[in-house]
């Protein structure tokens, strides 16, 4: 019996030292879009919107430079790495397809798609980038959108690309919070049509935390119920647009 014991001791203390040496990455910031527009003011102000009906609209999801979470890293061993001034995300991970399937059917709209990967370019450095790249796909409206996920343990704040160990998370609440951005944007002015933002929570405790996934699924689940907050609110931007400029 003391044998069977010390068995079970040595089995608990090393499920404790994986657990410990295991470690989650936060995902990278968010990019604020309104930074990333025509730094002159009075072109800015000139600008006008050139619509016409129905729209082609162009998708896209920035992130921060360099950008990168836990599933992105588990599935590509390897990511590679963008310069410029925000990262293009051309994955799904958020149930974007079924909002963007969603806002397709509204009024006003022939086709909305994403960026297709062969029309960007390496570095980019401005909205400007972007409506290039969505000209080249007949766009003549921009969609831009971006997550920024923040973590909390017990209250202790993680911003991007912190680093912790599953061993630290025994009996501690996990929150994280995700805030969806969107912006509408003229292809071929630049015109900003209108902005978008969501914001969902969730958080769980846990006594034994073994694998990354795990504490990544609190992620995954609330970029979801963000996005899926602000489809309502990206739908009633586009009914303002049609309501303001659909003659």
């Amino acid at each position: 019996m003391k044998k069977y014991n010390n068995f079970l001791t040595v089995i608990l203390l090393s499920v404790i030292a994986i657990s410990c040496a295991v470690n989650y990455t936060t995902p990278g910031g968010d990019i604020k879009i309104s930074n990333l527009a025509d730094e002159d003011i009075s072109k800015i102000l000139q600008n006008k919107p050139a619509i016409e009906f129905p729209a082609n609209i162009a998708v896209a999801r920035i992130q921060a430079p360099n950008y990168t979470n836990y599933a992105y890293q588990a599935r590509y061993a390897n990511p590679q790495l963008q310069n410029g001034n925000f990262s293009m995300i051309l994955t799904r991970d958020a149930d974007e397809e079924s909002s963007f399937s969603e806002i397709a059917k509204l009024d006003g709209i022939k086709q909305i798609a994403p960026f297709n990967k062969l029309l960007l370019p390496y570095n980019y450095n401005s909205i400007k980038d972007l409506r290039l790249a969505a000209a080249k796909m007949k766009a003549n409206v921009l969609l831009v959108y971006t997550f920024d996920s923040q973590f909390s343990i017990d209250n202790k704040n993680y911003g991007p690309q912190n680093v912790f160990s599953l061993g630290y998370l025994k009996n501690k609440n996990v929150k994280v919070r995700t805030t969806a951005s969107a912006a509408l944007f003229d292809v071929q002015t630049e015109y900003l049509y209108g902005l978008a933002e969501a914001t969902a929570e969730q958080s769980k405790t846990s006594n034994a935390w073994k694998k990354q996934d795990e504490v990544d699924y609190l992620r995954i689940e609330t970029e979801k119920e963000s996005f899926k907050k602000l489809t309502p609110q990206i739908k009633e931007m586009w009914n303002g647009v049609i309501a303001e400029y659909k003659k």
